[in-house]
This record gives structure tokens, C-alpha cells and sequence, in this order.
């Protein structure tokens, strides 16, 4: 599964150079979902078991093969409090903060960290 990620990581990294996205990682809790209409899910995570949010990111209709993944990653939280690593594109901007005041940012892989 890491070697997945880290196929999708570099893959993301690659679209990146020839796009000028931004791609970074953020770890913490995944805490739920939501759908926001037209295919598209924000996943909501906090960086320590406080309630401290990060900007919540999007799973976009290209990326809907993540919501499987992120409900288990909720429900580890729930069971076991896992940590997970979220790798993100920040498509409307150069921010790479994962909590930077920006809401539009993609979430392109998801693995426990």
C-alpha cells in the first residue's frame, strides 16, 4: 500500500511540475464526510486529537475511488484514534499550510501514517 501512495505521490509530483500545483502532505485524524453535491466530498481532519481543524479538503469526482479509504480512516479514528497522512493539491493557490484559509484544496491520496 505505501508503494501505492508513493506511485500516486510521485505521479501528483509530476502533474505538479508541468501544472504548477501545489502538492504537499498533512497528517491527523479524519473525523468525517460530507457531500457538497455534483460527485464531489469534503473530508474533515484534525491535526491532534484536540479540536483543532484543518482546512477541510475535497475529494473530487476524479478522485472518488478515495471515499472508500477515507470512511475506513473515520472509522479507525473512531476505534483507535489513527493518524493518517493526507497528500493534498492546493489547486487554487501556492499555499502549502494545511490550515492556510483556503477550502478548495484536493485530496489525491490517503494513508495511515
Amino acid at each position: 500500500m505505501k508503494g501505492y501512495i508513493r506511485a500516486i505521490a510521485a505521479s501528483a509530483l509530476i502533474f505538479a511540475a508541468q501544472s504548477h500545483a501545489v502538492i504537499f502532505t498533512c497528517t491527523g485524524y479524519v473525523k468525517s464526510v460530507y457531500s457538497i453535491g455534483n460527485n464531489a466530498f469534503e473530508v474533515q481532519y484534525n491535526r491532534s486529537l484536540s479540536n483543532f481543524q484543518n482546512e477541510p479538503v475535497i475529494i473530487y469526482p476524479d478522485q472518488s475511488y478515495l471515499l472508500g479509504p477515507v470512511l475506513n480512516a473515520i472509522r479507525e479514528n473512531e476505534h483507535n484514534q489513527t493518524k493518517y497522512t493526507l497528500v493534498i493539491e492546493n489547486r487554487d493557490g501556492g499555499n502549502r499550510k494545511c490550515h492556510d484559509g483556503e477550502s478548495g484544496n484536493a485530496l489525491l491520496a490517503i494513508t495511515r501514517s
